[in-house]
């Protein structure tokens, strides 16, 4: 990615994803690296890697349950005005869900910005997603199994073999039609305010590379951190997900609920341990893998002919050299004991993590408010244990006190 050129000074930089392309990479990276990019003029501002709350309240009009859209659509342009103080040569904002962002969202990013705004969009081929986004969607909501997906998302059920996003997950293709995703931003900005970072996830200084010299940076500043809270799940653990998933995803669980204890608590304990190194990892069909490849083919026409500039080389997008394993996942007879304690341990950590306030948040969901009553039951008998405490204290004082009176008398 040597010899990219440097955006002019006075731009900002809006890297718009989409998710599974290395964005939480290049947050990570642009994150730790702060204090060094200040010094060649370079602002990333927050208080986080990802502003994603602010960035969701903006682009797409609203937040996870449970959050104040209006707090976190100001926080986004409190964002906007911290970077414009510190009056850098180039400002950084990165979110995923830029590219999800409605037609009004776009507008209003664009606009707040203003007219030197570039817009990067970084691509992968889709039959890398393909596994990594089921995997995904298992965490979220309910889906069916992988190969029954698969058919649905590349149109194998559809009349004419058209990739279909219907009612089963249908953001998928409107995060990943990468071409339209291009196309629909050089639409907005302008060809000459596009460029499009190809990822080949064989040379991993790559992607980071493309920034630096987006950004007019030495080689070698950004250095995305390891993650191993964002590990892609074995085979059967993302069954054991998949059920978890499906049994919460009614009454008593809210939205709210299903969000802080399952998707940020179950899959994020199942993350955090370490993987069955036994365990078959997910495995992609070989129709499929062949389908996506063609599907490929025709994004990277696309996206040549759409005038943005290209980082990159866009036959990657259909290259078999880089799909992932091919075969059919042998069926999983038992639960993982190990990835069951997993994710109750992830479960756990958050509802020991409900705060026994006097009152519960007004956001909270039945089952989070459940958790609050019982931590708040046993905070009012700490409080009235202490008060009886300090009542029996201060009257043991007042004794000792008259006591040491009389014996001076």
């Amino acid at each position: 990615m040597t010899g990219t050129p440097a955006l002019p000074a006075g731009t900002t930089l809006v890297h718009i994803g989409p998710y599974k392309t290395g964005t939480t990479a290049m947050q990570g990276a642009l994150w730790e690296a702060r204090p060094a990019l200040a010094e060649y003029g370079i602002v990333y501002p927050g208080d986080a890697a990802h502003e994603i709350d602010a960035s969701m309240a903006v682009a797409l009009g609203y937040v996870y349950a449970g959050k104040s859209l209006d707090v976190y659509r100001q926080r986004w342009f409190d964002l906007v005005a911290e970077m414009r103080a510190a009056r850098p040569r180039i400002g950084v904002l990165s979110s995923e869900v830029y590219c999800e962002a409605t037609d009004d969202g776009a507008r209003a990013v664009l606009d707040a910005l203003g007219p030197q705004t570039h817009v990067v969009i970084t691509v992968r081929p889709i039959v890398r997603l393909l596994g990594s986004q089921w995997q995904q969607y298992t965490q979220n909501i309910p889906v069916p199994p992988y190969d029954e997906w698969l058919r649905v998302i590349l149109g194998q059920d559809s009349e004419g073999g058209e990739p279909e996003s219907g009612t089963i997950t249908p953001s998928f293709w409107r995060r990943h039609r990468h071409d339209r995703l291009v196309e629909r931003w050089v639409g907005l900005a302008g060809a000459d305010r596009v460029s499009v970072v190809v990822v080949d996830d064989r040379d991993h200084r790559g992607l980071p590379a493309a920034f630096e010299g987006l950004l007019g940076l030495p080689d070698g500043l950004l250095r995305p951190p390891a993650d191993k809270t964002n590990r892609s799940l074995t085979y059967p653990e993302a069954l054991v997900m998949q059920e978890l998933v499906g049994r919460t995803s009614a009454a008593p669980w809210s939205s709210a609920d299903h969000a802080r204890f399952v998707r940020f608590g179950a899959a994020r304990g199942l993350q955090a341990a370490p993987p069955d190194p036994r365990a078959e990892r997910l495995l992609t069909p070989a129709w499929a893998v062949d389908r996506a490849l063609e599907i490929g083919a025709g994004m990277a026409e696309r996206i040549g002919a759409s005038g943005a500039r290209v980082i990159g080389d866009l036959a990657l997008l259909s290259d078999r050299a880089l799909a992932p394993a091919e075969g059919e996942n042998a069926p999983v007879g038992a639960i993982d004991p190990g990835a069951a304690a997993a994710l109750a341990v992830g479960i756990i950590s958050k509802l020991t993590g409900v705060h026994p306030r006097p009152e519960h948040r007004d956001l909270a969901g039945p089952v989070e408010r459940a958790a609050w009553s019982r931590h708040r039951a046993v905070a009012e008998l700490w409080e009235a244990d202490a008060a009886r405490d300090g009542a029996r204290g201060a009257a043991a004082r007042e004794i000792a006190r008259r006591a040491r009176r009389r014996i001076r008398g």
